[in-house]
């Protein structure tokens, strides 16, 4: 039987189930169904690695649940569209002047340690792994300084609210 021909086997034997399945993490019936199909591709990409019969429905569940798990940390990294945008405010000006002098303050009272990761991704929206590629460190390391500098800059703004 061709690859094809087991994949469409498969689908009519645990399609429902694997849509269930779906249906269940994503919350949400067309999602559902477009991850079922996705599901089935990987299958028939990745037929040759099945297990055998008796082993071949977690091994589809499996891959079912990391793809959903796949989809909603996707969703959530990516905006949701709004009907609307809002009003730019007259007091746009002021509140960049604020913001600028803040931002520099900032800057200046910020070792270089934390200061070149948070330019590189913040300012300038360099992915993560390629700020650590460029300033030779581990990923971790960029995650660990920018959540310092993130920290600082939340002290800073409690301090200035303060005051």
């Amino acid at each position: 039987m061709n690859r094809q021909a087991q994949t469409k086997q498969l689908y009519g034997k645990y399609g429902p189930a694997i849509y269930a399945r779906c249906k269940r993490l994503l919350k949400d019936a067309s999602a559902a169904e477009d991850a079922t199909q996705d599901v089935f591709i990987k299958v028939l990409n990745h037929l040759d690695s099945a297990p055998g019969e008796d082993a071949v429905l977690p091994w589809i569940h499996r891959i079912t649940t990391n793809h959903c798990l796949n989809v909603i940390r996707d969703a959530k990294r990516h905006a949701e569209p709004v009907e609307h945008l809002p009003e730019i405010v007259d007091d746009e000006f002021e509140d960049s002047v604020v913001t600028k002098n803040f931002s520099d303050r900032l800057l200046a009272e910020t070792p270089d340690e934390l200061k070149k990761p948070a330019m590189m991704y913040h300012a300038r929206g360099i992915e993560q792994a390629k700020v650590a590629s460029a300033l030779g460190v581990s990923r971790r390391t960029v995650l660990y300084r920018l959540a310092e500098f993130t920290r600082r800059a939340m002290r800073m703004q409690e301090l200035a609210e303060q005051a």
